[in-house]
């Protein structure tokens, strides 16, 4: 019975011990960021592989302004690269640059899927 009773204050002890070793600073988070200056083809490159795509084309000013850019899809193309006529069922690609412990991402606001982005300076966006 004291055997018993002695494992058990061991137990809690461990316990208590335990969750007043952990950190009190939370995990940063990852924040709305904006570039510090400009670099549309950096960002364009991970755009692409976010969207597994061979290329696309971002004005100069991207992320200089907003931390969001959203991106129409292109057009439907026939066999010949003529536009195809009607009704786009598509809706456009947003993505959002992000900070986290001073490094930058690209992330896909409807998938979710976030990529690093190096070779960038980025700062959050208040």
């Amino acid at each position: 019975m004291q055997m018993r009773l002695l494992i058990i204050t061991a137990i809690i002890m461990c316990t208590l011990t335990g969750c007043s070793a952990q950190s009190s600073e939370s995990t940063p988070k990852l924040q709305h960021a904006l570039l510090v200056e400009p670099n549309s083809e950096a960002v364009a490159e991970v755009i692409a592989l976010l969207l597994y795509s061979q290329q696309i084309q971002l004005a100069d000013d991207v992320f200089l302004t907003s931390s969001t850019v959203t991106l129409d899809r292109l057009n439907q193309k026939d066999t010949l690269g003529n536009p195809i006529m009607g009704k786009q069922l598509n809706m456009p690609d947003q993505f959002e640059l992000m900070i986290k412990n001073e490094q930058c991402f690209v992330r896909h606001l409807d998938s979710k899927a976030t990529k690093v982005i190096n070779d960038v300076n980025c700062r959050v966006n208040n």
